[in-house]
C-alpha cells in the first residue's frame, strides 16, 4: 500500500507539473490533481499549487500522511499539453489507467515536442502580425511590414530566451528589434505607418493569456497565484514599453 501511495503521488505530481509548465490555470491544476489522486482511493487529499509549485498531501492506508513538493523552474504555453494532460486525467476517472500506465503516458507527454518546425511558427507569426495592421486599419503596405517585423521580432524573443533563459531580457530584445525594423520598413517605403506597424507586431508578445489567467485566479479567490501572474504580466508590459519607447526617442 506504501508503493502504492508513492506511486499514486508520482503521479498527480507529474500531471501538475505538466500543466503548471505550460500554461494552465492553478485552480485547473488543483481540481484536476485532486481529482487523480481521490479516483486513485487516496483520502484527505489537499493540493495547494502556485505558478512556481505544487505541494500534495494524501493520507496513506494507516493514517499517516504523505506530502509531495515539486518546484515548478520552467514555464512556456502549451495547450496542446494542457489538452492531453486532461484527457489522461479523464482516463484516470475512467478506471481505465493503472498508476505504472499513466506515468507511461506522463513520460510520453514529457518527451513530446512542438509539432510545428521553426518556419511553419515564423509564417504562422507573420500572418498574425499582418493581420493585426488590416485590423488597426492599416493597408496592404502595413500588412507586410508588419509580417516581416513581427515574425523577426518574435524569432528574436524566442532565440534570445533560448540562450539567456531571462524572458524580460528577451522580451525587451524583441521589442528593441521590432521598433528598429519597423522605422528601417517605414524609411524603405515598405510600410506606411509607423504606428500601426509596432502595434500589429507586438501583439504576439503581449501577456494576454497571463492577463486573463490572473483575473481568473483572483476572482476564484487564489489571490497568490493571481498577483504572482499578474505580476509578471505587468513586467512583460514594461518590457515591450521600454524598448519601444527606447527605439521611438531616437527616431
Amino acid at each position: 500500500m506504501e508503493l502504492l501511495t508513492s506511486k499514486v503521488l508520482d503521479v498527480c505530481t507529474g500531471i501538475g507539473r505538466l500543466m503548471l509548465e505550460n500554461g494552465a490555470e492553478t485552480y485547473r491544476v488543483e481540481d484536476t490533481v485532486y481529482r487523480v489522486a481521490v479516483n486513485y482511493g487516496m483520502l484527505g487529499v489537499s493540493v495547494f499549487s502556485v505558478p512556481t509549485a505544487l505541494i500534495i498531501t494524501v493520507q496513506g492506508p494507516t493514517g499517516e500522511e504523505h506530502t509531495r513538493l515539486h518546484r515548478v523552474t520552467e514555464q512556456k504555453s502549451n495547450l496542446g499539453i494542457v489538452a492531453e494532460a486532461n484527457d489522461l486525467s479523464r482516463r484516470i476517472a475512467q478506471t481505465e489507467l493503472t498508476p505504472n500506465e499513466a506515468l507511461l503516458e506522463i513520460d510520453r507527454l514529457n518527451r513530446m515536442e512542438s509539432s510545428y518546425s521553426p518556419f511553419e511558427e515564423f509564417l504562422a507569426i507573420a500572418f498574425i502580425c499582418g493581420f493585426f495592421a488590416i485590423l488597426f486599419q492599416g493597408d496592404l503596405h502595413d500588412f507586410v511590414a508588419s509580417a516581416i517585423t513581427g515574425s523577426i521580432g518574435y524569432m528574436v524573443f524566442l532565440y534570445s530566451k533560448k540562450i539567456t533563459n531571462i524572458r524580460f531580457f528577451s522580451e525587451l530584445l524583441g521589442a528593441l528589434t521590432i521598433g528598429w525594423v519597423a522605422f528601417i520598413l517605414t524609411n524603405l517605403s515598405i510600410g506606411n505607418d509607423i504606428n500601426i506597424i509596432i502595434v500589429a507586431s507586438i501583439m504576439t508578445l503581449v501577456p494576454g493569456k497571463a492577463i486573463t489567467n490572473g483575473i481568473r485566479d483572483l476572482m476564484a479567490s487564489h489571490f497568490i497565484s493571481g498577483v504572482s501572474v499578474l505580476s509578471d504580466a505587468l513586467l512583460t508590459a514594461s518590457a515591450i514599453g521600454i524598448g519601444i519607447s527606447t527605439v521611438l526617442s531616437f527616431i
